[in-house]
């Protein structure tokens, strides 16, 4: 038998295939990453703060869990701490300290003086005058003032009622030339009394050469 044969395909010739021009690969899109809010001052202390709060919540909580089966312990200890805690500070903190005055030394009452306090509670004019020292003699003399016009002040005092009741010496001190003596008067006129003060300015030997008094100041105005 003959063999059947399939008719040959004559052969073709190979495609060439033209190489495709390279591309460069396409980057994925780049996005900057978003830049994070600068936090100031004021909102770093604000986030610190509830920070803080949140772990000083936690604590309590936890601390409570730990000492509730032990909370009146706790506050009987805690009560005890305060009494105690106030006690040292009364004890051993610090105290007002009290001022400190230097005080000057004194000095007697000067005899001068003395004799024109007595001539003053007896409106006599001549124990007063002659506590006077020559010079402030003078310049009472000068301003028309003399030992009969003291004793007519004397006498108007005498007639209204008016009574040196008691004279309190304070004390003396030595000034420039001199020394000055500060005394208190009680003041008696019929149903009133009054305390005034009196200064008297001497000179080295004791004798008056001023007197500052509100009494005096009323009897020199009514001259």
């Amino acid at each position: 038998m003959e063999e059947t044969r399939e008719p040959q395909q004559p052969a073709s010739a190979p495609i060439a295939y033209q190489p495709q021009p390279a591309y460069p690969a396409q980057q994925p899109a780049y996005y900057a990453p978003p830049v994070a809010p600068r936090v100031g001052r004021f909102g770093r202390l604000r986030r610190l703060t509830r920070l803080l709060a949140r772990r000083l919540l936690y604590g309590s909580v936890v601390a409570g869990r730990f000492i509730r089966p032990y909370a009146a312990f706790v506050v009987v200890i805690l009560a005890l701490f305060g009494v105690i805690g106030w006690m040292g500070y009364m004890l051993w903190g610090p105290k007002e300290v009290a001022p400190v005055f230097e005080r000057a030394a004194s000095l007697p009452p000067a005899d001068p003086i003395e004799r024109f306090i007595k001539g003053q509670q007896s409106f006599n004019a001549d124990m007063m005058w002659d506590a006077y020292s020559t010079d402030y003699q003078a310049s009472q003399l000068a301003s028309g003032a003399s030992k009969a016009t003291l004793q007519a002040q004397a006498n108007s005092q005498r007639t209204m009622g008016l009574e040196f009741v008691h004279y309190d010496y304070i004390g003396g001190v030595k000034v420039e030339n001199g020394s000055m003596y500060f005394y208190s008067v009680d003041l008696k006129l019929r149903d009133q009394q009054a305390r005034l003060p009196m200064i008297f300015r001497a000179d080295a030997d004791g004798k008056i050469i001023g007197i500052d008094s509100p009494l005096t100041r009323t009897s020199s105005s009514g001259q």
